[in-house]
């Protein structure tokens, strides 16, 4: 039972992250006053990794989905206690921000047996430093779902190509076939769409 009370309390912990509304789409006022929450984005991230066709591409075939699945679960977990920190803003350092986090995690695997629990900071350690090729490509969905939404919200704030930096801080960024396709489906769409947009306000 004191173990089912440890995970209550996690679980509350991380249902936090659900109103936690990643601070890129606040600053950029987008999203009609409801921006896309931490656990909306990993969400997907999670969706995307489990539907991706790994083994149709030679550079993807070899690496375990349930793995990067895990990843896309635990990449922004320390969020629910430190918060969506942006580097550069707010004198937050990459460093800084790192050791927060890093402490969030320590604390949060307090609440998980000492098997989940080292699983657990071994995926978010595994992520943060990049230190395989799961880990890669879930980096690369990390970026992939951030210019989708992007794109997500120029359509519903009806707003074409307003949110271009976010397009220019990925380009060229990511590795893996199977999102480099998806990432470009996004841009011919994305182009389409902007054309047909400027065409009906001329």
């Amino acid at each position: 039972m004191e173990s089912c009370i440890k995970l209550h309390d996690l679980y509350m912990l991380v249902g936090d992250l659900k109103r936690l509304k990643r601070t890129g789409w606040v600053l950029c006022g987008v999203g009609d006053g409801y921006p896309e929450s931490v656990a909306d984005h990993m969400y997907r991230m999670g969706f995307m990794a489990m539907t991706l066709p790994l083994k149709d591409f030679e550079d993807s075939a070899g690496l375990e989905g349930d793995r990067v699945v895990k990843l896309c679960l635990v990449h922004d977990v320390a969020e629910a206690i430190v918060g969506d920190l942006i580097v550069g803003r707010d004198g937050v350092t990459k460093k800084n921000k790192h050791q927060l986090e890093s402490d969030a995690i320590e604390k949060m695997k307090t609440d998980l047996d000492p098997h989940t629990a080292k699983m657990f900071q071994d995926l978010w350690l595994e992520y943060e430093n990049q230190t395989s090729s799961e880990a890669e490509l879930a980096k690369d969905l990390d970026k992939y779902d951030m210019i989708l939404q992007a794109h997500d919200y120029e359509i519903r704030d009806k707003c074409p190509g307003k949110l271009q930096q976010f397009f220019d801080s990925t380009e060229g960024s990511f590795k893996y076939t199977c999102v480099k396709n998806l990432v470009q489906v996004l841009y011919d769409k994305r182009k389409k769409w902007i054309e047909s947009s400027e065409a009906v306000q001329s």
